[in-house]
């Protein structure tokens, strides 16, 4: 009797310790049981006016972290005129995504530590610093480093609107929450008509202030209406406290391995030789840079950026991470090639390339809104995204054929390949969002948009060296061949050909220029570039097959679809 009073005593002892260990102050919780509404409640939201503001803000927070990215895209020319950096103007781009690639990890690491409210504002103001920078810049240097500022605001604010929009919606309809949230991208789909037509009937500088008018409406939406009421993994710990758990070390291992390797990935084959000192030394630091922090997370980190318990007890995440990545790369594919397809092959009329690339921009936001909302659905996720990867692959693939002759072909397969695409971005990210505590939610958004990205950076780099090395060959071949059979002599072929291909605007002073020389020229230049671009659908066509392989081997995530709410706003 007295053994068994002893041990009882000494069980309630260590069940009292494990208590006092759970509700420690200094404890870095991470776990689902601090939710506003556990599994087994009603899963209703009380949808105030304020609370459906909110909502609205962060999706226009999503897009108003991208905007200014895709007006610059579709203001280049223009943009390259105005400053005069010709041959340097794509670093405006290449900046803005350096910066959420590299960002974006430690962030969502900060955001779940510390909590969203604070940090999301810090994001949604350098968006705007950086958009006013580029807006008001009279010089390159000036537009890369507001870019750049404007991309670090972005990493923030995208992973934000993911992570805050399941938050506050139950997760079994966090698929339907991020498909709404994707609906407000609809009115910016045809961002190529808008940056086209403020350009050339203004000034390219007004469609990045129109950014910056958006972003301040989002911005004072965050400020009087997003106070989430949640329980960051650090809540009750000093703030001492906190400076000292951060892991500091692990945040400048990615920032620097993500940024040097992105930097080398984009200057090689493009600004600089791959066997350049420059190219190699970048992509010998940053991948170096990079194993060291993953070597750091998963063996010494005290408390790392990246909690195993994102991974632990399923493969779920690390199969979506893997589809995101893979879909990033056939993404980049597409939204680079395809336009060039319609610059290349038919009438370059700026507005005309803006009105053929409306489909398939339509069609990415769409698919991303159906795709995810079928995961809120009775449909294993399995075949929600093998549906999305097949739709991919298989249109993607029939690009192979795209030819100067079958315009309306070409149009309606990249339409179809980039609903497929749609349905692999960002769904991927929400079946992780499914899956992981809520504590981890921001890490974990974070963690697949720089998957993402860095999946569409290596993808972009093959599909350039793979185009390029066709089309040095195709291009004077396929001119040679027309103007010849136009009648042009043979021996002032060769002439022509470099004169065409690299001075054209001196074409009518070369011997043997006829009109109707000229015009066999251009049409030997768009079948040139029709047998090169073919290349890079050949080469997406392995990376969809394997997002099929890895979305088969996806497990059923119904048990983790409960109708828990993480968070009060």
């Amino acid at each position: 009797m007295a053994k068994e009073s002893i041990h009882t005593r000494t069980n309630e002892k260590a069940t009292d310790a494990e208590n006092k260990e759970k509700s420690s102050p200094d404890k870095d919780h991470i776990g689902n049981d601090r939710a506003f509404k556990g599994d087994d409640s009603d899963g209703r939201v009380n949808w105030t006016i304020r609370n459906k503001m909110a909502a609205l803000t962060l999706g226009m927070l999503y897009i108003g972290s991208q905007i200014v990215l895709y007006m610059v895209g579709a203001e280049l020319a223009y943009i390259e005129v105005a400053l005069a950096v010709k041959g340097r103007v794509g670093w405006l781009t290449v900046s803005n995504t350096l910066a959420i690639t590299a960002i974006a990890p430690f962030t969502g690491y900060l955001q779940d530590v510390v909590g969203r409210r604070e940090i999301t504002l810090i994001g949604s103001g350098f968006v705007c610093i950086g958009i006013t920078l580029v807006a008001s810049a009279h010089g390159f240097g000036q537009a890369v480093v507001g870019m750049a500022i404007s991309g670090a605001g972005a990493g923030i604010c995208e992973l934000t609107a993911l992570a805050g929009v399941s938050d506050i919606v139950s997760v079994k309809h966090r698929g339907y929450g991020v498909a709404l949230m994707m609906a407000c991208i609809l009115p910016f789909t045809p961002y190529v008509i808008y940056g086209q037509l403020i350009s050339s009937r203004s000034n390219w500088r007004w469609g990045i202030w129109l950014c910056l008018f958006y972003n301040l409406v989002v911005l004072v939406g965050l400020i009087t209406t997003y106070h989430p009421k949640g329980h960051p993994r650090m809540e009750g710990v000093t703030k001492r406290k906190i400076a000292s758990r951060i892991d500091y070390i692990g945040a400048l291992l990615s920032i620097i391995g993500l940024t040097i390797l992105l930097i080398a990935l984009q200057a090689g084959g493009y600004s600089h030789p791959w066997n350049s000192t420059f190219v190699l030394t970048q992509l010998i630091i940053g991948i170096i840079s990079l194993g060291g922090w993953i070597v750091w997370e998963w063996k010494y980190a005290q408390y790392p950026m990246v909690p195993k318990q994102i991974f632990q007890g399923q493969r779920v995440v690390a199969l979506a991470f893997f589809i995101a990545f893979v879909g990033g790369i056939n993404f980049y594919s597409l939204i680079n090639f395809y336009p060039l397809s319609f610059a290349t092959m038919y009438n370059p009329d700026p507005i005309q390339i803006g009105l053929k690339g409306l489909g398939y921009g339509i069609s990415v936001t769409v698919g991303a809104m159906f795709f995810n909302a079928l995961i809120s659905t009775s449909i294993e996720v399995k075949w929600i995204l093998l549906a999305s990867a097949t739709l991919m692959t298989i249109f993607g693939a029939a690009l192979i054929n795209a030819n100067p002759t079958n315009g309306s072909f070409v149009i309606a397969m990249g339409t179809l390949a980039g609903f497929g695409v749609g349905g692999i971005l960002v769904p991927a990210a929400t079946v992780a969002l499914v899956v992981v505590p809520d504590s981890l939610l921001a890490t974990t958004a974070a963690l697949s948009l720089s998957i993402r990205t860095l999946g569409g950076t290596i993808g972009y780099t093959i599909y350039l060296a793979v185009f390029m090395n066709k089309l040095s060959t195709n291009l004077p071949n396929s001119v040679a061949r027309y103007v010849t059979e136009a009648g042009l002599s043979g021996k002032d072929v060769e002439n022509f050909v470099t004169i065409f291909l690299t001075d054209p605007a001196n074409i009518d002073n070369v011997p043997g220029y006829t009109v109707e020389i000229a015009a066999a020229a251009n049409l030997g230049s768009r079948w040139g570039y029709s047998e090169s671009l073919k290349w890079v659908w050949v080469t997406s066509v392995p990376f969809g097959v394997l997002a099929m392989v890895a979305c088969c081997l996806l497990p059923s995530i119904k048990k983790w679809q409960t109708r828990r709410i993480a968070v009060e706003l």
